[in-house]
């Protein structure tokens, strides 16, 4: 080939590679905008669930913000207490048990209650070590139809480790605990 058959032939090649990238440019930056469409569609529908489940939940928080009933506020818990509100009359917790149980936490200084299974009205399944200390020694022992309050020193709760804004770090917590079922290992 002669030399303008060669530049020609570069010509063509630069042409066609700069068509090439041009193209390929068009091309990711389409499916960028496709992308962003997509997601600006998925967060507004996020958006969307996500206020309607924070509604469902502060309608269905009712006991949330009430104060704990038959309760007196309590500055200062030094150690677990476990008293019996009433003794259930089947199977007995034993230490790492599944149980189901309905409850209703409040905080021992002032009983402002945080949170409360009534309000969904579903008990909660959980294994006994996989809980809050103050749980885990204070459950066992119990039977299935019996209702026990928990006063937990924050040491035995969460300590510092604030779970939620509605329990401040090193708060010491009561539970009402009704027992409905127990699974012993």
């Amino acid at each position: 080939m002669s030399k303008p058959h060669h530049r020609a032939f570069a010509l063509i090649l630069a042409v066609l590679f700069l068509a090439t990238s041009v193209g390929a440019g068009i091309a990711v930056i389409w499916q960028i905008g496709q992308d962003n469409k997509e997601n600006v569609a998925k967060t507004e529908t996020e958006k969307t669930v996500n206020s309607s489940d924070s509604t469902k939940v502060k309608e269905g928080n009712k006991l949330q913000g009430t104060k704990l009933a038959g309760f007196e506020p309590i500055e200062k818990v030094d150690k677990l207490q476990i008293i019996d509100v009433t003794k259930g009359d089947g199977e007995e917790v034993k230490k790492g048990a599944t149980v189901t149980a309905h409850y209703t936490g409040a905080l021992a200084k002032n009983g402002t209650i945080f949170q409360s299974s009534h309000d969904t009205g579903d008990p909660i399944e959980f294994r006994l070590d996989g809980v809050i200390k103050g749980w885990t020694e204070g459950v066992p022992g119990m039977k299935v139809g019996g209702k026990r309050r928990l006063i937990i020193p924050a040491d035995q709760a969460y300590g510092a480790n604030s779970p939620s804004a509605d329990i401040p770090a090193n708060a010491d917590l009561v539970f009402d605990i009704e027992l409905t079922a127990v699974q012993n290992p």
